[in-house]
């Protein structure tokens, strides 16, 4: 088991598996930008099918809005827009004012067909899935999963120069890899006799669902006793985890919420959601149990969805919003204190994130537009 702190850990990863791969590769991602490390993986992905490896590619059109909305402005798969697509990114534009680059490319790249063309590349590109989860499986031995699209901004800074931060995970070995398929497939059947495991919400071409990650949190946060981390790129004040983190505090629990002093969409429901939960709480009623909540703004974009208690530490694509829980295929990793060290590695990362982040004394200091949240309920 490796963390891979950022997209400037992740990608060197990603492409070591790639040219190693001998047999298979399957990719599934949400936003695939027609960038540079979005090209520096399509181009590895057809050197690995040109020696013969069969490659599967699943690239939702859900994340094709975001994909136009902001940064290069253009998708690597999707360049034609439906005319609903196109009032969505004009909207997410009105709203959020996002950065654009000039002369975005509109036209499909060679090396775009190149990789539809090719024999040993399947890609499914044009199904609406609502697919948030980002993963790779090498020679069903090696598996890459975590919260890291492709895109520039996630291999170091967006176009204002702010840093990103998000983490993968990689597997080694076939027992990882048969146990992801499994709980793909089934969900989680009992929490297996290994270091980790995996939470999921999955729609099925049946009409069946396995929605599991909204109680797998609230398990979490229910259970603990002594510390609580919530680090999350998107929040939104749902009543069932505002008062799940009120009541840890006033049980003695330890809460520190991390999330981005500025969020690239999202960001008056981020504020709406701690704010509640920071006045909500009476601090007095907490001293005598020890319990406190703790807010951090990061000047970096936290793009992380990550959940850890004093036992246990998830990250992966699910934010704590309703279109996560509800609507969205999401996909977490949950790793064990008492069985790796790779939990304390994460706990320890997230200390340097908190090491750089400004400190929230009270809700009072939170400003934020309740129109523009509530408008963004509807959304998220």
């Amino acid at each position: 088991m490796k963390l891979l702190v950022d997209g400037k850990n992740a990608f060197p990863e990603i492409i070591e598996c790639m040219r190693n791969a001998r047999k298979s590769i399957h990719i599934n991602m949400f936003i695939w930008r027609d960038d540079a490390i979005g090209n520096r993986l399509a181009e590895e992905v057809l050197a690995a099918a040109e020696r013969g490896v069969k490659v599967t590619i699943s690239k939702d059109t859900y994340g094709s809005v975001c994909e136009h909305a902001e940064e290069a402005g253009t998708s690597f798969f999707h360049k034609r827009m439906s005319l609903a697509e196109k009032i969505k990114v004009a909207a997410l534009e009105i709203m959020y004012h996002p950065e654009i680059a000039d002369g975005a490319k509109d036209s499909e790249s060679e090396l775009y067909r190149k990789i539809m063309a090719h024999p040993d590349i399947s890609v499914e590109a044009d199904v609406f899935k609502a697919d948030h989860s980002k993963f790779y499986i090498f020679d069903d031995e090696t598996l890459i999963l975590g919260g890291i699209n492709i895109e520039d901004k996630e291999n170091g800074a967006d176009m204002s120069g702010r840093l990103y931060q998000d983490y993968m995970i990689r597997l080694d070995g076939a027992e990882y890899v048969a146990l992801f398929k499994k709980t793909r497939e089934h969900g989680l059947d009992g929490v297996p006799a290994l270091p980790l495991f995996f939470g999921i919400n999955r729609k099925f071409a049946d009409g069946s669902r396995i929605f599991d990650l909204e109680q797998m949190y609230l398990s979490m946060i229910n259970a603990c006793q002594k510390e609580l981390t919530i680090v999350m790129a998107y929040f939104s004040a749902l009543p069932s985890f505002v008062n799940a983190i009120c009541a840890a505090a006033e049980r003695g629990v330890k809460v520190t919420l991390v999330i981005p002093a500025r969020a690239n969409f999202q960001d008056d429901s981020n504020k709406r959601a701690v704010y509640h939960i920071m006045k909500k709480v009476d601090m007095r009623l907490c001293e005598s149990s020890g319990g406190s909540v703790t807010l951090w703004c990061s000047p970096k974009m936290l793009h992380t969805k990550l959940v850890a208690t004093e036992s246990l530490v998830s990250f992966g694509s699910c934010n704590i919003t309703k279109k996560a829980f509800y609507q969205l295929d999401e996909l977490n990793a949950f790793i064990r204190a008492e069985l790796t060290d790779l939990y304390a590695e994460v706990m320890q990362n997230v200390q340097v994130t908190i090491s750089g982040c400004v400190h929230i004394k009270s809700y009072r200091e939170l400003t934020y537009n309740p129109f523009v949240a509530f408008l963004e309920s509807f959304l998220v």
